[in-house]
């Protein structure tokens, strides 16, 4: 009976996928028409999954993806791939406490006076990197990854996701890069 009553009492347990659009961009270096970089991420799945510890502080998802890029004219270059995390309010540490007050009299008297404090702050971005990899001029190179977990801790308010795929382009004549950035989308 008791197991029923728990299983009964346990959230339900349910992930929400997202299908992003993909996107890709194409550049040319200063100095030459004729070179030409491409970058670009397809197939992102954003999986919302429930926290484990079951906070409302807690946000976590799986994310996959393919990140790919080619370079034209070029001696080296690379291929990153991750996601920019951004946090709208972070909750750090809080303190309990008393501040009593004696009351001297005929009829002496304590009052203790609670206290509790909870320190926010504005939240902070940061970047999760995922995977990068040297590329091969004139070959498609890409990146795949499946199930990636992120996961925001001591965060109020919206928690938002962006991906990225950047390519560095260096060549004997000139060094370059750019990137695509998915759109954004909530935990």
């Amino acid at each position: 009976m008791t197991c029923a009553s728990v299983a009964a009492l346990a959230p339900t347990a349910t992930a929400e996928v997202i299908s992003m659009p993909p996107h890709e961009k194409s550049f040319v270096p200063p100095g030459d028409g004729a070179k030409k970089f491409t970058i670009g991420s397809r197939e992102e799945y954003i999986y919302r999954i429930p926290p484990l510890n079951f906070m409302g502080t807690t946000r976590e998802a799986l994310v996959s993806s393919i990140g790919y890029g080619q370079v034209e004219g070029a001696s080296a270059g690379k291929l990153r791939i991750g996601y920019h995390v951004g946090c709208a309010v972070t909750i750090g540490a809080g303190t309990l406490g008393a501040t009593p007050d004696l009351v001297i009299g005929q009829s002496p008297s304590v009052n203790p006076n609670p206290v509790a404090t909870l320190n926010l702050a504005p939240g902070e971005v940061g970047e999760v990197a995922i995977a990068e990899k040297d590329m091969i001029p004139g070959k498609l190179i890409q990146l795949s990854f499946r199930d990636f977990h992120i996961k925001v801790n001591s965060c109020t308010g919206p928690v938002t996701l962006r991906q990225y795929a950047y390519v560095d382009y260096k060549s004997p004549e000139v060094d370059d890069s750019g990137a695509v950035f998915g759109d954004p989308t909530w935990l």
